[in-house]
């Protein structure tokens, strides 16, 4: 590894704001010599000392960016003096000179910040590099659980991209470091949504599925589809470009369906999110079909104050013949958007991107292109497959939208092929996609589908 060191952060006030920009931050640069090892490389913050006020406040807070992508965000909640936090763990090094900025800031949205006034931190950023990835993962968040099952013991080569499969548990690292579930049917089962959490059963919880864990935080799925409506079917009358819907997600009728504060819109919005019943959009120019999410919408708000304020990436793509790796940049970094459409959105539900839907198949034995996973080793072998296709019931929605095109959205058809032009209008199946809040524990539960794991709450 090679590493160079930034600025130091000394005698600086952390002045409380609403977000990590609002804090104080140094960067380190990380780089390998050469393409002759898979290096990982991770970045700690060493505690000399912080004051008990501060530390239990669960406002100092932290987030690293590689270039300007945030990787990994969390809280210091808990920490004490001599703790050395992994605060970015596995970062799988490139040969070219990559920047990591490392913020800490204070959050004036927690209830107890004012506790914390006139307290502090000394700490310093170490860096460290191995050849495998470590068991660690950042300070405080549900994911640890996860990374310590994760022993990696096999190598998995697709589209000429080297990937570390933990075969036992069914875990394997993407070309972005999070960790994944992937196979037919991996221990990823979780009650969620549950009507009481004090005894959680299949009678008081829903089933979901863990996608993952992504800076920091448990990702998961819904286990089946709440019904079929429109990614977005605005026309040119209600802001769209064309009678097609509106393929930008912090606009999409869809997003304001399943999230809240959108209450007061036409069609009631926000339906999903507060477990009502009403009207959803479903099908072209504004066309609408009633719902009913009283049985299947977010129960109460204990769920609600488990689901994190997430960031998810909308850039967009317009080939489907592409692998999974390629897709995933795509998402993040590289894919484009129609003029004028955002290239990412904070909130709490979404769907989930084409890339999830890749990292779920085995890719020791699906090596396609994700048009081509409509074969038959591929669908066999991901399983994800029946939930975004309704058990190959209908099409399924993704979170991506086409790259050249107003209208245009990414799906999944009955068969498993993933595609690039759906349109926004049409009316397909949906399956929430969210993020736990960090702070939770894994209480039970093996992940089995009898025995899907507990949330402490």
């Amino acid at each position: 590894i090679n590493y160079t060191k930034g600025t130091n952060i000394t005698s600086a006030a952390l002045n409380p704001g609403s977000d990590y920009t609002s804090g104080n931050n140094l960067s380190v640069t990380l780089y390998k010599k050469d393409n002759t090892y898979t290096i990982y490389g991770h970045i700690y913050l060493d505690i000399s000392n912080i004051s008990a006020n501060l530390s239990s406040s669960g406002a100092l807070k932290y987030a690293v960016l590689e270039g300007t992508t945030k990787i990994v965000d969390g809280e210091l909640t808990g920490t004490s003096s001599g703790n050395s936090v992994p605060l970015a763990v596995n970062i799988p090094l490139k040969t070219a000179s990559t920047k990591y900025t490392v913020y800490l800031w204070f959050d004036v949205t927690e209830e107890n910040y004012m506790s914390a006034e006139n307290t502090s931190i000394s700490a310093t950023i170490r860096c460290e590099a191995s050849m495998k990835p470590i068991k660690a993962t950042s300070y405080g968040t549900t994911g640890s659980y996860f990374y310590n099952k994760y022993t990696p013991n096999t190598k998995v080569i697709n589209n000429n991209i080297t990937y570390n499969y933990d075969t036992t548990n069914s875990l394997m690292q993407d070309v972005g470091g999070n960790l994944r579930y992937y196979g037919a049917n991996p221990n990823n089962y979780i009650y969620f949504n549950c009507s009481d959490y004090n005894n959680q059963s299949s009678s008081t919880c829903e089933t979901w599925r863990i996608i993952g864990v992504f800076e920091g935080k448990v990702k998961i799925i819904r286990g089946s589809q709440i019904g079929k409506y429109s990614w977005d079917n605005k026309n040119t009358s209600t802001g769209a470009e064309t009678d097609n819907g509106k393929n930008d997600w912090t606009d999409a009728r869809l997003m304001k369906l399943l999230n809240p504060g959108y209450e007061s819109e036409p069609t009631r919005g926000s339906l999903y999110y507060n477990a009502k019943s009403g009207n959803c959009y479903y099908g072209k120019n504004n066309a609408t079909t009633t719902c009913n999410f009283t049985s299947s919408g977010i129960k109460n708000d204990t769920t609600r104050n488990l689901i994190a304020e997430t960031t998810y990436y909308t850039r967009g793509n317009n080939s489907n013949q592409i692998f999974v790796d390629t897709m995933y940049d795509k998402e993040r970094v590289s894919g484009t958007v129609y003029s004028g459409h955002a290239t990412s959105w904070t909130g709490k539900i979404a769907l989930a991107y084409p890339s999830d839907y890749g990292y779920a198949a085995d890719l020791s034995l699906c090596q396609k292109t994700l048009y081509d996973y409509d074969n038959a080793t591929c669908t066999a072998n991901n399983w994800m497959k029946s939930i975004v296709t309704n058990n190959g019931g209908n099409l399924g929605w993704l979170l991506t939208p086409d790259s050249v095109s107003a209208n245009g959205a990414w799906a999944v058809d009955s068969s498993g092929r993933v595609y690039d032009y759906g349109y926004a209008y049409s009316a397909y199946g949906v399956a929430p996609v969210l993020s736990l809040i960090s702070e939770l524990d894994i209480g039970s539960g093996t992940g089995e589908s009898n025995s899907p794991y507990q949330l402490s709450v």
